[in-house]
């Protein structure tokens, strides 16, 4: 008992010696400490999200007025959700451990899917597709969640089975097992873009795991096989399962080659308009832009411009230096992100934040090269921007969770 006692009353005065700026004298040994959260990580996060906030109100008042006839219709919208999510971020970066988010991962992960599960059996269609889980007055999209479960799934995984991860049974198969059913739900809620995006954040975190990267080249190779013979050869495209599909995909690829053109065409002026009008949005917005609020193509030619082209919206109002500023935004979120990761506690910490990064990157990564054609057209939302309460509620809690890790560092003593 007495040596017990020592030892915490010697670990008091060396928290007390560093918080003091006193550092003890042995090297090579470490201490974690508990303090604040990261600042340049917060202040990029409450710029995104005031910057984002702005633009779905520019981007979205002509459209509120002509369809609802309220000006402030997405605005006042987005705000409170803006609000929600900053209150979930704090409470989430506060007061929740890490330690339960590990413990809850596959827990959290079922229920997702089930809730996946039920958006193709009784979900609610918006513009076509039905992705959405109406329950009373509230409205949600469960592929957001699934998103952010997938990478604490795998985070849990790999930090339990790390020495392991360079075998196919443990650094490949599992990853296919959490991912089939994902990808399978998603796939069936014809929602291709969160299906991308949660195969490339399970080939991320593959990646970072520490898989061998002669499984990985090998996956790599059977998916670009299997994708080459449903694009290419005839008889795969007759297949019931591919025809209705692939005709869908193939106008896609036809529009992104020249989507000015396709106008002109009948039978594609509808599915080339978005990309052909954000095309002009961007052009004409030329070094500096044409003025916050001045943007001619939110005004009927840029159909829901408050939703995944809002950076259209952005590039005409706030010109080339606006854009860049928003890109330089990302890569510092991405930077800050890949720091508060290395002084994570943990492998699983470290992890964590460096999914929930990536997915912030891939995401905003591919809607801008969805936005100025230089992807096929996909339906990509960009984080902190687009108009949406589900994606952007989950979005700050995920926020909290990076937040609340960068709480907990290790220190090295002397």
């Amino acid at each position: 008992m007495n040596g017990t006692r020592k030892e915490t009353d010697m670990r008091g005065k060396e928290r007390a010696a560093l918080r003091a700026g006193k550092a003890p004298r042995e090297r090579g040994t470490f201490v974690r400490i508990i303090g604040e959260v990261d600042r340049p990580f917060l202040l990029i996060v409450i710029a995104l999200l005031c910057i984002g906030s702005v633009m779905v109100f520019s981007a979205s008042y002509a459209y509120g007025k002509y369809y609802f006839n309220d000006s402030y219709y997405f605005a006042r919208r987005q705000l409170g959700w803006a609000v929600l999510g900053l209150a979930g971020m704090c409470f989430t970066a506060v007061v929740v451990d890490y330690r339960w988010i590990k413990r809850f991962a596959w827990l959290g992960y079922g229920v997702s899917l089930l809730l996946n599960a039920a958006v193709v059996v009784i979900g609610v269609a918006n513009n076509g597709a039905q992705r959405w889980i109406k329950i009373g007055p509230i409205q949600f999209q469960p592929s957001e969640l699934l998103k952010f479960f997938v990478i604490i799934v795998c985070a849990s995984y790999i930090s339990n089975n790390h020495s392991r991860m360079k075998s196919f049974r443990y650094g490949v198969l599992p990853f296919i097992l959490i991912l089939a059913p994902a990808a399978g739900l998603l796939v069936l809620q014809s929602h291709l873009s969160a299906t991308i995006i949660v195969c490339l954040l399970v080939f991320s975190m593959m990646l970072l795991g520490g898989s061998s990267l002669a499984w990985l080249g090998g996956a790599a190779g059977v998916g670009a096989a299997a994708a080459f013979a449903v694009l290419k050869l005839p008889f795969v495209q007759e297949l019931p399962l591919f025809k209705e599909k692939l005709s869908h995909i193939f106008q896609r690829l036809a529009i992104w080659e020249d989507p000015v053109a396709m106008i002109a065409d009948k039978a594609t002026r509808d599915a080339a308009w978005q990309p052909a009008q954000s095309l002009f949005a961007i052009s004409s917005g030329g070094f500096w832009g044409l003025g916050i609020g001045k943007s001619n193509q939110k005004h009927g030619f840029l159909p829901e411009p408050q939703n995944d082209y809002v950076f259209a919206i952005l590039c005409e109002e706030l010109g080339f230096f606006g854009a860049v500023g928003v890109i330089l935004l990302f890569a510092a979120f991405a930077y800050r992100g890949f720091r508060i990761a290395a002084n994570s506690p943990n492998r699983f910490c470290s992890l964590v934040v460096m999914g929930l990064t990536l997915q912030v990157a891939l995401q905003a990564i591919l809607n801008i090269a969805v936005v100025t054609n230089t992807l096929p057209s996909t339906g990509i939302s960009l984080p902190f921007f687009s108009y949406g309460g589900t994606s952007l509620v989950i979005l700050m809690v995920e926020m909290g969770v990076i937040l609340s890790i960068s709480r907990y560092s290790y220190i090295e003593r002397g």
